[in-house]
């Protein structure tokens, strides 16, 4: 299978001290990563200050509003994306661009400074598939599988994870909990809630109508998933220019920057798929 065209031309940085990092290294260390933003959040919960009951029926039905109209934007991103990410054991930035589709669909291509593919992979919310180019190796498996159980935090649901990346809650009956403002004053704190065993607090920046972070709470009162969103494009549905995902532990940080987006780009699943040369070696993880 020929390897996909890319549609602009990008380079891949890459520094841990040495000459460079190998393909095969890197499933180690950025693959995990795109396993849909698999980094947990170990964030402190936020300082909040309470507000009255009038100001809080306000906020709540401008929220309301903010997420409906979510709703109705497109389904769809195409952008170029460079990835940096560092841990106790290397650091480095992958260049490319990135595809995604509601409500799960993720497509990312690193590429070389000459434009050639160089890392693919791709989600669909069910299964994954890590492509080496170099290494001649594809990595395939299921994200509820052990492989992705171990690196993915209990509150992120892949079956959203566009969602997740976009800076938008996803579809389904919310309530709100509690609104208070930020001590800071950065905007308004929700801590909502799905009904799904998790609560959510997300940061409300009222002026902009937008999400600037977003934590994830488990029933034992534990921080387990914690993204930043900022650097907004000025438009009627605003995307994140920069998306950071943090966690203490192996003091692991992950930045993606989006820029050039195309307008209004649109996929079907089939651009989702994706399969190796029949050469290519097969690693199936549990």
């Amino acid at each position: 299978m020929p390897w996909p065209s890319s549609r602009r031309c990008n380079t891949v940085t890459r520094n841990n001290g040495q000459a460079g990092l190998r393909p095969a290294v890197l499933f180690g260390q950025s693959a995990v990563l795109w396993l849909c933003l698999l980094l947990g959040g170990c964030a402190m919960l936020p300082r909040t200050v309470a507000v009255s009951a009038g100001k809080k029926e306000r906020l709540t039905a401008e929220f309301t509003a903010m997420v409906a109209r979510q709703q109705e934007c497109n389904c769809c991103l195409d952008a170029q994306a460079v990835v940096a990410f560092s841990s106790i054991w290397q650091k480095g930035t992958l260049s490319g661009y990135l595809q995604a589709m509601s409500p799960s669909y993720l497509k990312f291509m690193a590429l070389n400074p000459l434009g050639q593919t160089m890392v693919i992979f791709v989600t669909d919310g069910d299964f994954f598939r890590y492509v080496s180019v170099l290494d001649a190796k594809q990595h395939e498996g299921s994200v509820a599988g052990t492989t992705y159980a171990k690196y993915a935090p209990a509150g992120f649901l892949p079956e959203h994870g566009f969602y997740w990346l976009i800076g938008r809650l996803y579809p389904g009956r919310i309530k709100i909990l509690e609104v208070s403002r930020d001590l800071e004053n950065e905007g308004y704190w929700f801590e909502i809630s799905y009904g799904n065993g998790t609560r959510s607090i997300v940061l409300y920046a009222e002026e902009q109508g937008v999400l600037l972070r977003h934590i994830v709470v488990n029933d034992k009162g534990e921080k387990i998933f914690n993204v930043l969103y900022g650097d907004y494009t000025n438009s009627s549905c605003p995307l994140p220019g920069k998306i950071t995902v943090t966690s203490l532990i192996h003091n692991s940080t992950m930045e993606i920057r989006l820029t050039d987006w195309l307008d209004s780009p649109s996929f079907t699943k089939e651009d989702f798929s994706y399969d190796a040369p029949p050469s290519f070696e097969r690693v199936f993880v549990q």
